[in-house]
């Protein structure tokens, strides 16, 4: 099995969700990208492990989805309702991120 950077994985989906975040948001784009950070450092030990077990076939790419889609509800965004956002933009914006962490994932399988 290749040795997966998932300090990589990481950095790319945080800059990815930065430049989404710039485009759904504009102004509010440091306060998304501390949620980002937030959401990463609060689930970086289950990100490593499902990756790896993505990359070694115990789990398919619908199961890893659903795992990453079930971190919705770590992901609170709290400085991005803070700013008064509503909840529909947050949604999206959440949504897009966990997006962002399944491709990217997948991109770093070999």
């Amino acid at each position: 099995m290749a040795n997966i950077d998932i300090g990589g994985i990481l950095k790319s989906v945080e800059d990815q969700s930065k430049a989404l975040a710039e485009k759904l948001f504009k102004q509010y784009t440091h306060q998304a990208v501390s949620d980002v950070r937030d959401f990463l450092q609060k689930s970086a030990v289950n990100l490593k492990r499902w990756v790896e077990q993505l990359a070694r076939g115990d789990i398919d790419k619908d199961e890893f989805e659903s795992l990453i889609k079930g971190q919705a509800d770590v992901a609170e965004m709290r400085a991005l309702k803070q700013a008064g956002l509503a909840a529909v933009q947050i949604d999206t914006f959440t949504n897009g991120v966990l997006d962002i962490v399944i491709n990217t994932a997948f991109a770093a399988i070999p």
